[in-house]
């Protein structure tokens, strides 16, 4: 229920009008990023320092850029330009690398969860990877027999956890989503509740094919008929009871996720150039954040560079007695956090129950495909 809250406070105030004071300073142009250089206001002889002041799309927020401008004897005038870079989380645009265009087909992260205070840390490793498959479709009639539809082409949306420290799993666990089309959500969260819908009874709509859960060298098969024929029930095929053996383990992985993916915050910058230091905060009277980003040099991925951002974030809601914070480090032209780590509490006002979380992963690896 705190998890429930959290959404719905955060979501009602991300609508309110922040009050931000960010500071822009000026870096050196990277290869890949975009340089704007801010307008000469006029041409004075010797040295001049111009200021141009714009209003982004926040009107409570204004940004300040300030480029340095040296005219010579001679008349010749050289120019600083200021880098921009934003960041979009979990959008799976293709990434351009020095005139290459690239998109992620994989990686891999370290993941650590503190389920309450007195618990101990459990660890796992996840592996995310998508690709194109042939899998033979089934159906169940309404008088309950078996509709078989053909193998028919779809995305393979592949989740291997592996336990390192885990409270009962003993071995890797396999998840095998297969969507017809492509879903950026499915492929860039490590984890998503939301996966767990598709276990209705009546199926989902057409955009889930199937899935299939392997454990311990059991494995559990469920066809979706529905994009390609109507009328018809999921297929099921398998036995899912050791799902009962690792559901503590999945329960830890999504209170992780809760504690650490903080989007309504991390949209209070999203239209904010990250390649100068930021900082904003913002409140009502009873629900407040504050967050702040700063460039911070670089990091090798695939074989590529690119620039690291880090950012701290941390909200309070009182009427609901919910406390979020963290901190972490992302590159505005990957989708996926380079690392982060996170902080969950809440409260219950009427029974005192608390609830306190942490949580902590890295991106380890990447593997680009160039398009």
């Amino acid at each position: 229920m705190a998890l429930l809250l959290l959404g719905v406070a955060i979501s009602g105030c991300i609508g309110g009008s922040p009050t931000e004071v960010p500071t822009e300073t000026t870096t050196p142009e990277e290869q890949g990023y975009t340089s704007t250089p801010t307008p000469t206001q006029s041409q004075p002889q010797g040295n001049q320092h111009s200021t141009t002041t714009t209003t982004p799309l926040d009107q409570s927020t204004t940004q300040t850029q300030t480029q340095t401008e040296t005219q010579t004897s001679t008349g010749t005038q050289t120019q600083t330009e200021v880098e921009e870079a934003y960041w979009s989380p979990w959008n799976n645009e293709p990434i351009e690398v020095n005139g290459k265009e690239y998109k992620i087909v994989g990686y891999q992260v370290n993941y650590k969860v503190q389920p309450s205070p007195d618990s101990e840390t459990y660890e796992y490793k996840i592996e995310k990877s998508v690709r194109k498959v042939k899998v033979h479709i089934y159906g169940m009639s309404l008088s309950g027999g078996k509709v078989d539809l053909g193998e028919q082409e779809v995305y393979e949306y592949l989740t291997v956890i592996t336990p390192i420290k885990a409270m009962n799993m003993e071995d890797k666990l396999i998840f095998r989503f297969w969507l017809p089309k492509e879903s950026n959500e499915m492929f860039l969260y490590p984890w998503d509740v939301g996966w767990l819908g598709f276990f209705s009874p009546m199926g989902s709509s057409g955009d889930f094919s199937g899935l299939e859960f392997e454990y311990m060298g059991e494995k559990l098969t469920i066809t979706n008929p529905t994009p390609y024929k109507s009328g018809l029930f999921p297929y099921v095929n398998g036995n899912g009871d050791f799902m009962e053996e690792v559901s503590d383990d999945l329960n830890n992985l999504y209170m992780g996720w809760a504690a650490m993916i903080n989007l309504a915050l991390w949209s209070a910058w999203s239209d904010k150039n990250v390649l100068v230091p930021q900082h904003g905060s913002w409140s009502d009277g009873l629900h407040s954040w504050k967050w702040k980003t700063n460039p911070d040099g670089n990091v090798e991925l695939s074989g590529m560079t690119f620039r690291v951002v880090n950012a701290e974030w941390n909200y309070s809601g009182g009427p609901e007695n919910i406390d979020l914070s963290g901190k972490g480090r992302f590159s505005p032209k990957i989708p996926i956090p380079l690392y982060i780590e996170g902080r969950f509490y809440s409260k219950d006002p009427e029974t005192g129950e608390e609830v306190e979380v942490y949580g902590e992963y890295e991106l380890e690896d990447m593997k680009l495909e160039e398009i």
